[in-house]
């Protein structure tokens, strides 16, 4: 089956961005002076560095807007303030460092742009461009309707800018190649777990990172485009389930683009919560903050509201605060919703005690994209202690760290101590490697930088974690195949490949396996053995190569699986190839024009 590309919408920059680049920023001075800076004024709004003695000391600050940046070398964190946050942390003895730039640009009403910031998709549009996605591959993609956002279930929500939120629906898309066993069962809102492997990617928990929204959507893009045309992909569809959920947080991405509106002066607002501004059901405001602010907002911060260790610290229990915990552990209907979609789809594999570890067989792995800080998190988030699956939990982070050249790092000790997050949940309560990516070094970057730089940093690394879903902590141990190749003529031919274990153990590649059409982990599949291209298996990288007979194989586009092997025992990765076999003996490769063939 081979599907055309889809047309992807055109990326265009109408206007440039103020440049906010962290290693560009203008202090104010390298520590803070022990009165107000002259000429701040009581509605100032401010980026300021908050500077630490010791990574507890972060516990402290949960009243304000802590952004996901921690600089461990000097020591601060970045925030966003008004004069009274200000004024109260320097009455509390905080050494603060004023930003410039960032705080200008904060600031800044100022409209530069014709389409919401510069490119970027509303939630309409991106509601749009998954409807036609799902309609254009019927047999590979399901949208699915898991729940609804809070003021979709309120029957829309009153700004108190006088603006009804109408609210969304909460959407998910199904991956899979559905005329291959194993799929999940949908039915409705209602789904049945399968038994593929499920890889689980979501983005835009937190309203204010907008690019994460498009990086989930160019991972679909690629999985929908690249079916019957790049091999991996292909095998990926085929073989395992992918679910992709661009916004958890719709209502709180619709208040995001309320600020780009003429009435507030044409910038988004930096709103990091839901839209729920009534908790406690009690008819009555819970914050009277308006308009969404850097200090101060309406909602519920999702990420603190998970059920897995709500309110074990790093939290609020403010409801104006940026990271407000809410009423009780999953009391939003978007983290509840989020929480039994990723409960029917991946088994619990983990006991019930702090310590019990998931089994090493352990299926399903779980990605939530964030910014900003160049990131890659493994709980625990919620306390310093190891995480019982550490070993495992670190070796698939380090090993992503290579594809986006992020650091790797246990998010409670790495950043700050959060609690009621999604992948301490995910871990917590299913067992499975869960991981946050904290993307790029700003919120709101110039739209062209998702695909200049974003999207190629962390794109290999989800086409990784897609790969190994079926037991990640086990195939993470063993090497990755790269750039497998098949040349030569019918009946026999040659396949070409390179097996790594550098960045996955460092162990010597022992051997290398080759099956044809189906994969290697099937019971009972005929394996072709590979051998070392120098003639001897005793690095940690070897160049590989093997013959593959051709006989019995029916005319036309065949797929090649090829696993390798290290010294340890463990398998790695499977990677791919296409190659086509000819009535006229000949071979052709994939993407030119391919030999006439037998119908």
């Amino acid at each position: 089956m081979n599907h055309p590309p889809h047309t992807r919408r055109p990326i265009s920059l109408i206007a440039t961005l103020i440049a906010l680049l962290i290693s560009g920023m203008v202090w104010a001075g390298s520590s803070a002076a022990p009165e107000r800076p002259a000429g701040l004024v009581t509605d100032s709004s401010l980026v300021i560095r908050i500077y630490y003695n010791d990574i507890t000391d972060i516990g402290r600050l949960a009243a304000y807007d802590v952004w996901e940046y921690n600089n461990h070398e000097e020591r601060y964190v970045l925030a966003a303030v008004d004069y009274a946050g200000y004024s109260s942390l320097l009455d509390a003895g905080w050494r603060v460092a004023i930003d410039e730039a960032v705080g200008a640009q904060l600031n800044s009403r100022q409209k530069r742009f014709t389409d919401f910031f510069g490119g970027y998709r509303t939630v309409d549009q991106l509601y749009t461009d998954l409807e036609a996605l799902n309609l254009a591959s019927p047999d590979l993609s399901e949208l699915v309707q898991y729940g609804q956002s809070h003021c979709l279930e309120q029957g829309g929500c009153l700004m108190k800018g006088g603006e009804t939120l109408p609210g969304f629906p909460l959407l998910a898309m199904r991956v899979t190649n559905e005329n291959r066993p194993g799929s999940s069962v949908i039915d409705g809102e209602n789904i049945a777990m399968g038994s593929k492997p499920v890889f689980f990617l979501m983005a835009n928990i937190h309203a204010r990172e907008i690019t994460t929204p498009e990086l989930a959507m160019r991972f679909l893009e690629q999985l929908l485009s690249g079916y019957g045309n790049d091999p991996d992909v292909t095998w990926l569809v085929d073989h395992h389930e992918i679910w992709i959920v661009p916004t958890v947080n719709p209502d709180g991405h619709w208040l995001v683009e309320l600020g780009e509106t003429p009435a507030y002066g044409g910038q988004p607002f930096y709103q990091r919560k839901n839209a729920n501004n009534d908790a406690n059901n009690n008819g009555m405001p819970d914050c009277s903050a308006w308009p969404p602010g850097e200090a101060a907002q309406p909602g519920i911060d999702l990420n603190r509201n998970h059920s897995f260790e709500w309110n074990q610290g790093g939290t609020s229990d403010r409801p104006c605060d940026l990271t407000y915990l809410g009423p009780s552990a999953a009391s939003e209907n978007e983290s509840a919703a989020i929480e039994d979609l990723i409960s029917a789809l991946i088994p619990d594999q983990r006991g019930l005690a702090l310590n019990d570890a998931a089994p090493d067989d352990t299926t399903g792995i779980f990605i939530t994209l964030h910014s900003y800080s160049n990131l890659v998190l493994w709980p625990w988030g919620s306390r310093s202690s190891a995480a019982p699956n550490k070993m495992g939990l670190q070796a698939i982070g380090d090993k992503f760290a290579t594809f986006n050249g992020y650091q790797s790092c246990q998010s409670g000790p790495c950043l700050y101590r959060t609690s009621g997050a999604t992948d301490d949940w995910a871990y917590g309560i299913l067992g499975i490697p869960a991981y946050t990516f904290e993307i790029g070094n700003k919120f709101m970057p110039p739209f062209s930088e998702i695909e200049n730089r974003q999207w190629p940093d962390n794109g290999p690394a989800l086409l990784y974690a897609a790969k190994i879903a079926r037991t990640p902590y086990m195939i993470v141990r063993g090497p990755v195949v790269n750039q497998p190749a098949v040349s030569g003529d019918n009946p026999l031919l040659t396949l070409t490949a390179t097996v790594d274990d550098t960045n996955n153990g460092g162990q010597r590649v022992v051997a290398a396996v080759a099956t044809i059409d189906t994969p290697p982990w099937i019971a009972g599949v005929g394996k072709v053995a590979l051998q070392a291209a120098d003639g001897e298996f005793d690095s940690s990288v070897e160049a590989i190569t093997g013959s593959i007979p051709t006989a019995g194989l029916m005319p036309g586009w065949h797929i090649i699986f090829v696993e390798g092997q290290d010294m340890g025992g463990n398998r790695g990765a499977v990677s791919a190839a296409f190659f086509e076999v000819s009535p006229i003996g000949l071979l052709s490769e994939r993407g030119f024009i391919p030999l006439a063939t037998v119908p």
